[in-house]
């Protein structure tokens, strides 16, 4: 039993892994929100400095450093 759960925890952090890597364009989110659930902002088709400015965008609309994007 306990090899079946070390087997199945490999293959589900190595598809987490592979997931994450394979991530484009943009998205942003209140810096408070450590579970990445609710994107205040989606875009897949952004370059890695557009999604900057964005992020510059929606900080200074808010007065503070309240977004971050990735």
């Amino acid at each position: 039993m306990k090899k079946v759960l070390v087997l199945v925890s490999a293959v589900f952090m190595l598809a987490v892994v592979a997931t994450s890597c394979n991530k484009t364009g943009c998205e942003c989110y209140i810096k408070t929100d450590v579970t990445h659930m609710a994107p205040v902002f989606q875009d897949e088709n952004m370059s890695k400095s557009d999604c900057q400015a964005k992020q510059d965008e929606l900080n200074a609309e808010a007065g503070i450093d309240m977004y971050r994007c990735k």
